[in-house]
């Protein structure tokens, strides 16, 4: 986690393309140590949120900051070194790197040693080039990829691939993780890890977006959460309260709250 850990700050954030109104007027808080869900149906805006987080997109109004940092204006690449690293829902490896390769090239904004130092070889930067390594193999061993770690990554499984994303995202020491999508295709023992890894980065006190279409999973593993629909916020809280909403349960939920309710629990 970064040493300046805050919390990451989405205050009446707008977004259109053209006359499409994508996000209107969203707000959302992620703490440090928490997860904060965050569900809708398919074109809710979720994934625009993140990506205006995170700076693939540029809002068109409100603001987004992280502790003193307003982050509306700035490159995906500055957003990465303050501390802010995410998934995407199209898990894709770098083309022709191994799985260590992968998680490696992860941890480039950890790196303290100039190009200078690189190519000279000083003996700090080859004590920090062993630090990485050794800390990219706690990460494959992490997420059970320590066999696969020579492994070609586009020979990868789908699950395999899941994971290696979510690693390399974890591998920039982020203080807060947006994760897109990251339950999408796995089944339910690899499901089962991923909530597990979820939990552990959460106690580790990294702030946590959790972005799923798996509604029970994002429930049962977060704090707070926000549902949209059409691009706007429709209901926040904590799960039981969210889960109670009317508006949740007519908009989105429908038969995943009915019956008692308890559905989304197993």
């Amino acid at each position: 986690m970064s040493a300046d850990a805050t919390d990451l700050a989405i205050k009446v954030v707008t977004k259109r393309f053209g006359g499409l109104v994508a996000v209107s007027e969203v707000s959302i808080t992620v703490s440090i140590g928490g997860v904060h869900g965050l569900i809708g149906p398919n074109g809710a805006g979720k994934s625009t949120t993140i990506g205006l987080i995170s700076g693939f997109l540029r809002p068109d109004a409100g603001t987004i900051s992280f502790g003193s940092h307003d982050l509306a204006q700035l490159s995906p690449s500055a957003i990465a070194r303050l501390g802010i690293s995410r998934t995407f829902q199209q898990a894709t490896p770098l083309g022709g790197l191994s799985v260590f390769e992968n998680v490696l090239v992860g941890m480039h904004t950890a790196y303290r040693a100039g190009l200078c130092a690189v190519l000279a070889r000083t003996p700090a930067a080859r004590r920090e080039d062993r630090e990485m390594r050794a800390a990219a193999e706690r990460l494959l061993d992490l997420f059970g990829l320590e066999t696969l770690a020579g492994v070609d990554a586009r020979n990868l499984t789908f699950g395999q691939l899941r994971f290696l994303e979510f690693a390399r995202a974890v591998a920039m020491r982020p203080s807060i993780l947006l994760l897109d999508e990251p339950a999408a295709g796995l089944n339910d023992a690899e499901r089962m890890r991923l909530a597990d890894l979820i939990r552990r980065f959460r106690s580790d006190g990294i702030g946590i977006l959790l972005v799923d279409h798996d509604v029970p999973f994002v429930f049962e593993l977060s704090d707070r959460m926000t549902v949209m629909n059409f691009g706007s916020v429709i209901a926040s809280g904590d799960p039981d309260t969210v889960h109670r909403d009317p508006a949740v349960r007519e908009a989105y939920l429908g038969d995943a709250v009915a019956d008692g309710g308890d559905k989304w629990r197993s």
